[in-house]
C-alpha cells in the first residue's frame, strides 16, 4: 500500500495545506474583505493564499522525491 506521507517534511506540509483549505473558507465569511480598500480580512485572506500557493507544490514536490527515494 502506499502511504500519504513518507517524510515528516510531507506531513507537516499536508498539515499547512489542511489548515490553510479549513481557515480560507471561514476567513472568506467571518471577516470584511475588500477589493477597494485594505482591511484585515484582506491582509489574513492575502496571506492564507499565498501560503497555500508555496506549500500545495512544495507537498507534491516532496512526496515525489519521497516516492523516488523508496524505488
Amino acid at each position: 500500500m502506499n502511504k500519504v506521507c513518507r517524510t515528516t517534511a510531507g506531513r507537516r506540509l499536508l498539515g499547512v495545506v489542511l489548515a490553510v483549505a479549513l481557515l480560507l473558507p471561514i476567513a472568506v465569511t467571518q471577516l470584511e474583505v475588500s477589493p477597494q480598500r485594505v482591511t484585515v480580512g484582506t491582509a489574513v485572506v492575502s496571506g492564507l493564499l499565498v501560503i497555500g500557493a508555496l506549500s500545495l507544490p512544495a507537498l507534491i514536490f516532496a512526496e515525489w522525491r519521497a516516492a523516488d527515494a523508496t524505488e
